[in-house]
């Protein structure tokens, strides 16, 4: 395990004062980030650390453009960090005032359980570009799929350009599951990808965090997929884990919130990725 001064600067804080180490306060905490789908997991995890009873949040001028409404005089602003920027300010709802607010906000990205097929193959090329291959076998019902280091070259025609880049890891899963079992699984595998379970010396943006113990692995991993698949709407078989895990301890296993956050993130942007480009810390030179 490492040292206190080598963790990430959130993880430290959580160290220090044992926040989000109790099973309430984490599940407090995933239940928090798992409503505000339309933020970015690490932001929607700072909005608790600074008001965790937050309802709704935006910013000034959405306040104003989309619901008529403006931060009360004195009103304190809330933290998140902005794409490209250091910081951005946006208002809970309580510090606003203004025109009613709608009762019914936005909706999830799917009805529950519902997984399109597109969704799944556009989300398995994404995954390819970014080095991930996806694959579907024929296994019984005790075995969902697994992730594991390959490091195979391959060749893809880029701009009229042969171009040789490195596949580094792959995925298998059980093709005889239903859409949302197959998302879950993908999910569960690139959650300990995204925490840095996999040892692969050839990659070098992703994090190293080898020296867990496999409970700590399979918490983190399903505290990923249980959070990616309550914020696409979707039931998951990681409720069960999890819930069953929070009910009979007090406290969690000695994990990093930090990265297991940062691996939701890392993981929607894969998602939600339009990009055609294999991935550049990839091309081999």
């Amino acid at each position: 395990m490492r040292k206190t001064n080598e963790l990430p600067e959130l993880d430290k804080l959580f160290d220090e004062v044992g926040t989000y180490r109790s099973s309430a306060d984490f599940r407090e905490l995933l239940d928090f980030i798992k409503r505000f789908r339309r933020i970015a997991p690490y932001n929607a995890m700072l909005l608790h650390i600074q008001e965790p009873g937050s309802a709704y949040v935006a910013s000034a001028s959405d306040w104003r453009d989309r619901f008529h409404r403006r931060p009360k005089p004195g009103a304190r602003p809330l933290i998140i960090l902005r794409p490209f920027g250091p910081v951005a300010f946006v208002y809970e709802l309580t510090d606003t005032e203004g025109e009613p607010f709608p009762q019914k906000i936005e909706s999830p990205f799917f009805a529950d359980g519902i997984v399109p097929d597109s969704f799944l193959d556009k989300f398995s090329f994404n995954m390819f570009l970014n080095g991930i291959s996806l694959t579907e076998q024929d296994y019984g019902t005790d075995s969902a799929g697994f992730i594991k280091v390959v490091n195979e070259q391959i060749e893809r025609v880029d701009h009229n350009v042969i171009r040789n880049y490195l596949q580094p890891f792959s995925m298998v899963i059980n093709r005889n599951m239903n859409n949302a079992g197959k998302l879950a699984t993908i999910f569960h595998e690139l959650g300990h990808l995204y925490c840095g379970h996999l040892r692969n010396n050839r990659v070098k943006y992703l994090p190293k965090r080898y020296g867990l113990s496999l409970n700590q692995r399979e918490f983190e991993a399903e505290s990923v997929c249980w959070l990616l698949c309550e914020r696409q709407g979707i039931s998951n078989p990681s409720a069960s884990y999890l819930s069953g895990y929070l009910d009979h301890n007090d406290t969690i296993p000695n994990i990093s919130i930090d990265t297991v956050v940062k691996a939701v993130g890392a993981i929607e942007n894969i998602m939600k990725s339009e990009s055609k480009t294999y991935k550049k810390e990839l091309i081999i030179k």
